[in-house]
């Protein structure tokens, strides 16, 4: 493995310490936001959906995804071109998804999971599935959940297990223990993840669940004849460890994208299920991870050079690797919707940034 260097707790997001690790490890906790992304109200059951009412500027064009556009009916076209997403009453759906209520079968990893969906923006037949940080929670993340929705794309926050620590293992425990809390394959002597409390396994069963309840969202275009994922329009995303988990994750499943907020996965050959020209980050030049994750980014093979996006414009030169460099008071979390994210007068400033990694239109 590149990396053995194994950094003190940092800080996390929000008011609690964790460790981390981004490019070796880092830290993240709380990641819940004050911002301007969509808020919604939502109740602590196995499914609940809200709404915001006031629309939305159109996100304009400039995604290399293929958005669906409304036809009369509030509909966006065949389910064959992508899903059948009901528009004609517009507004954020957020569902609030106890593990517990959807599979009694679960022993692990029982903190509230999120989805959203938000009908204001022209759907784009991506489903993001976003892994959380080091011992973070989906709720760490769910204002970070509204914002890449509010752009157009399903959106899902299993929680899995991200509490784990190799030590002093080496080998092959990081890689495998990994593996096992991402799938439920049993590789790892560090955990016990079935597969109905790995990420994977959560996902399909929170979209199996959001088809029955939110047809209109038609979750379950994700899922194709056996129920597995169509990991084919599914980007894989993540903080921190979380990240790093998405670039191993990617190695091995064929997703649309991939994008690392804080981290970087350093092992991804030329068989790489996901190309590598499919890979993005984002990292700040003041983290104390950054000189590890960009060593990271260096190993996979990330297309380009690492390259500032301040004072830039979209898409960067066509960059995968995104560094900042931008005053805030926690700069590892700062990458992804946190009370860190800096702001101005036009809503959070890695927006453009953020939506270049997701292939999000850009606003006009």
């Amino acid at each position: 493995m590149l990396f053995g260097l194994v950094f003190g707790p940092l800080l996390g997001c929000g008011d609690d310490p964790a460790a981390d690790d981004g490019g070796s490890t880092s830290a993240a906790t709380d990641g819940s936001s004050s911002g301007p992304a969509t808020t919604a109200t939502t109740a602590t059951t196995a499914t609940t959906a809200t709404t915001a009412t006031t629309a939305t500027t159109d996100p304009g064009p400039g995604s290399d995804d293929t958005s669906a556009s409304a036809d009369s009916t509030g509909t966006t076209g065949e389910p064959s071109d992508g899903p059948d997403v009901d528009v004609s009453d517009p507004q954020l759906y957020e569902f609030e998804l106890d593990p517990v209520e959807l599979d009694p079968t679960v022993a692990d990893n029982i903190e509230l999971q999120y989805a959203h969906l938000d009908t204001r923006a022209a759907p784009l037949g991506k489903l993001v599935f976003f892994l959380s940080g080091y011992t973070n929670t989906p709720g760490s993340w769910r204002d970070h959940g509204r914002q890449i929705a509010s752009w157009g794309f399903h959106v899902v926050e299993p929680h899995y297990n991200n509490r784990w620590d190799c030590g002093d293992m080496g080998g092959s425990c990081n890689e495998d223990t990994r593996w096992e809390a991402l799938t439920g394959e049993d590789t790892s002597s560090v955990i016990v993840a079935s597969r109905a409390d790995s990420a994977e396994g959560r996902v399909v069963t929170m979209l199996r669940h959001l088809a029955e309840v939110h047809p209109g969202g038609d979750w379950g275009w994700y899922l194709d004849a056996d129920g597995n994922l169509r990991y084919e329009h599914v980007i894989i995303a993540g903080i921190s460890h979380g990240a790093s988990s998405s670039g191993l994750f990617a190695t091995r499943r064929a997703f649309s994208r991939v994008v690392m907020h804080s981290g970087g996965w350093w092992s991804v050959g030329p068989d790489s299920a996901t190309p590598i020209d499919t890979f993005y980050g984002l990292a700040h030049s003041d983290d104390e991870q950054y000189d590890g994750i960009l060593s990271a980014w260096e190993a996979a093979g990330m297309l380009g050079v690492p390259t500032s996006i301040d004072d830039a414009l979209p898409p960067y030169g066509d960059a995968r690797q995104f560094v900042t460099s931008v005053p805030n008071g926690y700069p590892h979390c700062s990458v992804c919707v946190s009370p860190d994210s800096p702001m101005d007068e036009g809503g959070y400033v890695f927006d453009p940034a953020w939506r270049t990694m997701y292939g999000a239109p850009q606003l006009p």
